[in-house]
């Protein structure tokens, strides 16, 4: 018996038959295209972000955004009297930012995907730029995900 497998994990079988795992504790019989698929969904899913409950479709997102290149840069705070959710607006803080490694953009907002299933992000560079008036607003789950550290607990 095996007790260490997890939603997602593919499984040889006797007969050599490759299986998905669902997280419904169902199985499916999966074709080598699928198996490839699966298997660099898994190796993105392992650089995300750890310790944040998130759905399957927040993950299944984040993938395809790490997977074209895109992280995202935790705003900072800027100020000694700044951090997360202090409302005083004398405090500073650095901004947050998308940024794609693979094509070197910026994006100020989180990147939308096109027609052709690309993630085009707005082109606006807040890298080392800094903004007064309190604590940004909370991140989001995709921001959490695909950030390395910073920002409030989740």
């Amino acid at each position: 018996m095996i007790s260490n497998l997890k939603a997602q994990d593919i499984i040889t079988t006797n007969d050599g038959r490759q299986i998905i795992l669902n997280s419904d504790h169902t199985w499916k019989e999966v074709t080598e295209t699928e198996v490839n698929k699966i298997e660099d969904l898994n190796i993105y899913r392992n650089i995300l972000r750890p310790n944040i409950k998130a759905t399957e479709s927040d993950i299944l997102m984040a993938c395809e955004l790490l997977s074209q290149g895109w992280k995202y840069i935790m705003p900072i705070p800027k100020s000694a009297k700044a951090a997360w959710g202090v409302s005083d607006g004398r405090t500073t803080w650095w901004n947050g930012y998308w940024y794609n490694s693979k094509t070197k953009e910026y994006s100020s907002i989180r990147p939308n995907k096109n027609s052709k299933g690309i993630y085009i992000g707005d082109g606006n560079n807040q890298a080392n730029t800094w903004r007064n008036g309190g604590s940004p607003l909370k991140p989001d789950i995709i921001m959490y995900l695909l950030s390395d550290n910073g920002g409030p607990l989740y």
